[in-house]
């Protein structure tokens, strides 16, 4: 056989290697291995080089990607809990505002042809008074107000959602105001 060159030797050693040329390069490559110290050489070094340990490789990507699936589901469950409390404090929010508006805000007026007022006591300093409200229902917040000639202005606030009396009581709320000393 004649003597063939390193350099087409060197190129076919991959096909070698990975035993995907012919017999009869195969026989060809194998004698000029045995005859050619440097071909051998760099045989044994691509034999180093290409040997894929697969258990250690496909640990490496099997932990790789259950670290990834691991990181992808702390996020996602803190993403949820977050989302959580924000939906929970809005709720909350929501359902507080709607019980103070109706239960524990008193912005809701009692008209002056439902008070009945009657003095009980009058000083020049101080008045006590009695309030009687004929609408039916019961508690109430007293708002006072004077101007600069001593005039007194009463107002009662409810909250919106109201108490209603049982039949034969009254709602009666006694007051004293003292105008020098802004006792109410």
């Amino acid at each position: 056989m004649s003597k063939i060159s390193c350099d087409i030797i060197q190129d076919m050693l991959p096909l070698y290697y990975d035993e995907v040329c012919s017999a009869d390069s195969r026989k060809m490559i194998e004698e000029h291995l045995q005859e050619c110290e440097k071909c051998s050489n760099i045989f044994q070094k691509l034999k180093t080089e290409c040997v894929v340990d697969t258990k250690e490789n496909a640990e490496s990507i099997q932990s790789s990607v259950m670290g990834k699936m691991a990181h992808s589901w702390k996020r996602s469950l803190l993403r949820s809990f977050i989302i959580g409390i924000v939906i929970t404090t809005i709720v909350l929010t929501a359902i507080f505002g709607t019980y103070y508006a109706l239960f524990i805000r008193q912005n809701s007026m009692v008209s002056p042809e439902q008070i009945s007022i009657s003095a009980y006591s009058l000083t020049d300093e101080q008045i006590t008074f009695r309030l009687e409200l004929l609408d039916g229902y019961c508690g109430g917040t007293i708002k006072t107000y004077t101007d600069e000639n001593r005039n007194l202005y009463i107002s009662v606030l409810r909250t919106v959602i109201k108490e209603e009396l049982s039949d034969g009581e009254t709602e009666i709320m006694n007051y004293g105001f003292n105008h020098e000393k802004k006792d109410y």
